[in-house]
């Protein structure tokens, strides 16, 4: 870009500034970010002069009223969102204001899960069966129809938020006592290990795209337990089928020019894999971390750059991680507690660490699958090794986070 051809740029921000430091990203691009903050995140942006807190962000239209004040002085070039929380709004806006990008009709098909599905199956791509639910009629003839278990989630849900595994008679009850999500959809439950395709699109080809599994699963924030990812190598017998898999979901899907993206996939005992989900932006957790510390490709900066730069060349294509530099990330979640200590020390395959728990503060349990008091990326050779040094620190962790205080109440606070 030549000099004086300063361009601005609109991004909504919920994320930790270690995920997206704009700052630093447009750093000798010729682009101005302006940052629309939630104010749990400003604290880590106040430096960016071009950052702004929004104290309603995530609800009241607050967010809203700031991006079109601010587009009205300063046009912007394009419309940023990284959480899914924020697509939609953020392609409503590209519409309104005439900005290349995802629009509102593509974001929806990403974001409503029974449209998605729908989309895919229409493709020849296999998905749960599945259903939207109304009216409580439409789970009880779902279940009928289709028996237990199934899987209750909002339709335009994210980290797992709302997710019900009904095995039985006694969990719906439990459901309907509690209400329905709203926007709710019903599938049925499948069986085998979830894993995930991560990677980006730019000029609506896919350039990255990386393969892994999960370690437990998404509800493991609900049980007690640890939720971890490990990538799988590029020799491993399913990273080829996964990619090529990917790629089918996208071209099924409004999928857009420029958008990084996060699907979910079931790999059944007899071999097939059944669509979980996909959706149009990076991976929860310390996804983008851990593809950085296996691979070296900075799956967020490149996306900022394809989508604020789209003349310039995007970074060296890549698909898989190459054998023996195999990495993951673990997350560990509070507990019906008060936090008295975190451990210190990680061990030595530990890359990076991401201390989210604040000591001395009283939290409610899990929330999310993405929201988390502690998390670590770590490496090892292959996805085996990683899952083997996660259970070994697990058992660190364990021995060295402490909790007080254990109650049942819900009048404590939860983790930004």
């Amino acid at each position: 870009m030549t000099a004086g051809a300063e361009r601005n740029v609109l991004a909504f921000v919920d994320s930790d500034y270690a995920d997206t430091p704009y700052d630093k990203w447009a750093a000798d691009t010729g682009v101005r970010p302006h940052l629309l903050v939630s104010a749990a995140r400003f604290p880590q942006y106040r430096h960016i002069p071009g950052a702004v807190s929004v104290a309603g962000y995530h609800r009241g239209g607050d967010a809203e009223r700031a991006a079109l004040d601010l587009a009205a002085r300063v046009p912007p070039a394009a419309v940023l969102a990284r959480m899914e929380g924020d697509l939609l709004r953020a392609a409503r806006l590209r519409e309104l204001l005439a900005v290349p990008g995802q629009d509102f009709a593509g974001a929806l098909a990403f974001r409503d899960k029974v449209r998605m599905k729908t989309l895919v199956r229409r493709s020849g791509l296999e998905v749960p069966e599945f259903a939207p639910i109304r009216v409580a009629f439409d789970l009880f003839h779902f279940i009928r129809e289709h028996d237990y278990p199934v899987v209750v989630k909002p339709a335009f849900g994210s980290g797992s938020t709302g997710t019900q595994v009904l095995r039985g008679p006694a969990d719906l009850a439990r459901l309907l006592a509690a209400g329905l999500p709203e926007h709710a959809q019903v599938e049925r439950f499948v069986e085998g290990p979830m894993y995930v395709v991560d990677g980006l699109v730019v000029a609506g080809t896919p350039v990255a795209a990386f393969a892994s599994r999960y370690l437990n699963d998404c509800l493991s924030f609900r049980e007690g337990t640890y939720l971890g990812s490990a990538q799988l190598t590029r020799d491993h017998p399913l990273t080829d089928r996964l990619i090529d898999y990917a790629r089918r979901v996208l071209a099924a899907l409004p999928t857009p020019e420029c958008t990084t993206f996060h699907l979910e996939v079931f790999h059944t005992p007899d071999d097939r894999l059944v669509l979980c989900e996909i959706g149009s932006r990076t991976g929860g957790a310390l996804t983008a971390p851990a593809i950085r510390a296996a691979s070296g490709f900075d799956l967020d900066r490149q996306w900022f750059s394809a989508q604020v730069a789209p003349e310039q060349p995007a970074g060296t294509a890549t698909h898989g991680v190459a054998p023996g530099h195999g990495a993951g990330w673990v997350v560990f979640y509070p507990e019906r507690a008060t936090l008295a200590a975190l451990p210190a020390d990680p061990p030595p395959f530990v890359v990076e660490e991401r201390l989210r728990g604040t000591v001395g503060t009283a939290y409610r349990g899990g929330q999310k699958s993405g929201v988390y008091v502690a998390g670590y990326v770590l490496t090892g050779a292959d996805d085996d090794e990683v899952e083997r040094r996660a259970q070994e620190l697990a058992r660190w962790y364990a021995a060295g986070v402490r909790w007080t205080g254990h109650h049942d109440r819900e009048d404590h606070a939860p983790l930004d």
